[in-house]
């Protein structure tokens, strides 16, 4: 059995900036109107390095507890900023790929810098929630690329399996995707469908590169 490890922004859901309005709310609710909104790349973060780095860029400054209150209001906010057909916020053939490598029996695990609450509202609102048995979220390590060792043992509790780590695939847009895999001695399939282009992506030398999803046929080929 093979394990196939999904990013959640960018691979699986559009770039929409559902995200980043969430997160300009609640920090305007701690520090009143932002001028200008922190402008930075944070595909491929965790959620509090997002915070962490807004707070830097605005020059405030904020304790570790107005920094989980931060997100927990961003999680309250998310709710709200949620596209009103959700299926369109899905990237191209997502519920067919995941079909598709349930029934090739592969493992499906999610790897995301989301904390899981928030990464919970949006798998579940766009209906592929059933998909992922388990995961790893921004709130499991410090670290982006910790992430990977972290679902990899969660998958192997849930499925029962030990899964080699030539079985096991990080799905991802971003360039961080791409640093995690190769920290971890996994392969990674980019996906291009994210903020970072298919260019971009292939400079950094993934194992796989997709345009999208559409095409199907690289579950073949891993």
């Amino acid at each position: 059995m093979k394990l196939l490890l999904f990013d959640i922004d960018g691979t699986l859901l559009k770039p929409m900036g559902v995200g980043i309005r969430a997160f300009l709310k609640s920090l305007e609710k701690k520090f009143g109107k932002i001028k200008e909104p922190p402008n930075f790349t944070y595909d491929g973060l965790l959620d509090i390095e997002i915070v962490n780095k807004s707070l830097e860029l605005m020059g405030a400054q904020a304790t570790e507890e107005e920094k989980k209150e931060i997100l927990k209001d961003y999680v309250s906010n998310l709710k709200y900023e949620l596209p009103q057909n959700k299926k369109e916020w899905l990237c191209p053939n997502v519920p067919e790929i995941l079909s598709k490598a349930e029934e090739k029996n592969f493992a499906l695990s999610i790897v995301t810098g989301n904390i899981k609450e928030a990464a919970q509202i949006k798998l579940s609102s766009t209906g592929i929630d059933n998909y992922f048995p388990t995961g790893a979220y921004g709130d499991d390590a410090d670290e982006r690329w910790k992430l990977i060792g972290i679902a990899k043992i969660k998958a192997e509790e849930h499925y029962n399996t030990f899964f080699d780590i030539k079985d096991v695939f990080m799905i991802g847009d971003s360039l961080r995707d791409i640093l995690a895999a190769r920290k971890n001695g996994v392969k990674v399939i980019s996906v291009a469908t994210g903020l970072t282009s298919f260019e971009q992506l292939q400079k950094a030398e993934p194992d796989y590169i997709l345009e999208s999803f559409e095409y199907t046929d690289f579950l073949e080929e891993i």
